[in-house]
């Protein structure tokens, strides 16, 4: 009986196709309906991804290596920044206006997912780039912790964006 369900679906399915089709569509609309907050992200995140290629050749350089890091905790500050207003336009804050001042308000998380995002940029790009070929297993582990501290970056940012802004 579950397979002939599964094989003819019945009207139950075509009315989930409906719903799924049009909460797809409302979200694109609400989010293109805020396009400055998508466009202030998007130059935030070119920002982040032009601090993050710099960072590289300072970082594996000993004199710059402060430097280097400090890079890329901006570069990670900016990321979740770009995510927080891109995502924004999907919560109950919306309008520019209103959302530029949370990437303030949300200073010392996002600057905690800089941090993760630099320690996860480091492990995913540079450490693992240096271990030697034999050391399959210390790479994959790098490859491993470095996504994961890239994804607490992410998450910081998407729940910044669906937390209600103090007034």
């Amino acid at each position: 009986m579950i397979r002939d369900e599964f094989l003819d679906p019945g009207p139950k399915s075509g009315l989930r196709r409906k719903m799924s089709t049009e909460i797809r569509a409302e979200s694109l609309t609400a989010a293109f309906k805020q396009w400055q907050n998508l466009a202030v992200g998007t130059v935030l995140m070119a920002f982040s991804a032009y601090l993050t290629i710099s960072a590289k050749s300072f970082i594996t350089t000993t004199t710059t290596e402060l430097q280097g890091w400090a890079m890329l905790i901006i570069a990670g500050y900016a990321f979740a920044s770009a995510l927080y207003l891109g995502l924004s336009t999907l919560s109950g804050h919306s309008p520019l206006p209103e959302t530029l001042p949370g990437v303030i308000d949300h200073f010392k998380g996002f600057i905690v997912a800089g941090i993760f995002y630099a320690v996860g940029y480091f492990l995913l790009n540079i450490e693992t780039s240096v271990l030697p070929v034999s050391q399959t297993l210390s790479q994959a582990l790098s490859l491993i912790i470095g996504g994961a501290f890239f994804l607490v970056a992410a998450v910081i940012a998407v729940a910044g964006a669906f937390t209600p802004r103090k007034k």
